[in-house]
């Protein structure tokens, strides 16, 4: 894939980021919308998908510039199913995570885990429920961050 093409794509999200403020870019998620430009240019050499999928931002992200600001609902809702296919088809594809899978994954193992031993061990729901849960946000961002260094993170 053309790298021009990836850097006009981030200096147009910049841009488009400075000029739409904090509470828009927050809706339109732009952060992920930043790493999912990457993520897809580091793959798009070997996968048309991604190509598909970076001409498809190009336009999503042209068509909200010319809004000049003035979004509806319809974008926000537009450009968050842009957003989900695209992480889609990295977690399918590319086998990539999303910052926090693994601690939100384990928190609630951790919790349904630490309310059967609480009912069975202590006799105490009150008990069990904490202890689960602390042990499962444990786990899982310990997971996270070996995901994040392995690069394995959107």
């Amino acid at each position: 894939m053309d790298n021009k093409l990836v850097e006009k794509l981030l200096n147009d999200l910049g841009e488009f980021n400075e000029g739409i403020g904090e509470k828009n870019a927050k809706q339109l998620n732009t952060k992920l919308v930043e790493r999912v430009i990457k993520r897809l240019a580091s793959f798009s050499g070997g996968c048309k998908e991604c190509e598909k999928h970076l001409l498809a931002l190009d336009g999503q992200i042209g068509k909200l510039m010319g809004k000049h600001g003035q979004f509806e609902k319809v974008d926000f809702k537009e450009q968050q199913l842009q957003v989900n296919a695209v992480t889609s088809h990295l977690q399918k594809e590319h086998k990539l995570i999303t910052e926090g899978y693994y601690m939100t994954l384990y928190m609630s193992i951790g919790m349904s885990i630490g309310l059967i031993f609480g009912l069975l061990l202590f006799d105490n729901v009150g008990l069990g429920l904490p202890f689960g849960l602390s042990i499962g946000i444990a786990i899982g961002v310990s997971m996270d961050a070996d995901a994040k260094k392995k690069g394995l993170t959107i």
